[in-house]
């Protein structure tokens, strides 16, 4: 018979009442349908492996970050020699450039000296328009050596500089410091803030020292 019409037939219980059947009192009206099979899952690796592969790719990472990090510290020292080596040669050629023209200029400071000593004796020479073109030659013989950069190492009542002076005598005096320059014999030249000659000077000694070369 339909299990629909079964499910609706009367049943008489153990007291005589009647009862409805259901579908839950036929077992196999009740049980659920089978789920379809499923295929088997392929077979999983070891649990225990899988903690040995990730230490090992973090051993390869740290690995490859100690590497990059030498590389990039090797690239850092190799830039900046470079630039300390381009540093140094433009100081070089711009020392070089600089100071040039010292061996022509020490070559004519003697014409310089010359020059100077002819006026000195301007008095003597007794013509006046010859002292004066000598004087002219001299101003702009000057002129041009300021603007090479050269100027004279004025010194006189200053205190003695090894650096600048040359002392040719020793003069005992008591109106100055000992080791003052009180008198210039030769001048002296600076190229820029180089001394390219040293001035000559007399120097002052102690009062009992007799004048003597230094």
């Amino acid at each position: 018979m339909d299990d629909a019409i079964m499910g609706r037939i009367p049943v008489q219980g153990d007291d005589g009442a009647e009862a409805e059947a259901t579908p839950e009192d036929d077992p196999q009206s009740a049980a659920p349908a089978e789920p379809p099979a499923e295929a088997a899952p392929a077979e999983a690796a070891p649990a225990e492996d899988l903690p040995q592969t990730v230490e090992a790719l973090q051993a390869e990472v740290e690995r490859l970050r100690e590497e990059l990090a030498v590389e990039h510290d090797r690239h850092l020292r190799a830039v900046a020699e470079m630039q300390n080596f381009r540093k140094r040669v433009t100081r070089e050629q711009q020392e070089r450039a600089r100071y040039a023209g010292q061996d022509v200029l020490e070559q004519i400071l003697p014409v310089m000296d010359n020059l100077r000593l002819v006026l000195e004796h301007e008095a003597e020479a007794g013509d006046d328009e010859f002292a004066r073109g000598v004087r002219l030659v001299v101003e702009q013989f000057f002129r041009v050596l300021a603007q090479m950069g050269v100027t004279i190492i004025d010194c006189e009542g200053e205190a003695f500089d090894p650096a600048m002076h040359e002392a040719v005598a020793r003069v005992p005096t008591e109106e100055v410091p000992e080791g003052t320059v009180v008198a210039v014999d030769t001048p002296g030249y600076r190229l820029h803030d180089r001394c390219i000659r040293p001035a000559r000077v007399v120097v002052a000694g102690a009062p009992e020292q007799a004048e003597s070369p230094s």
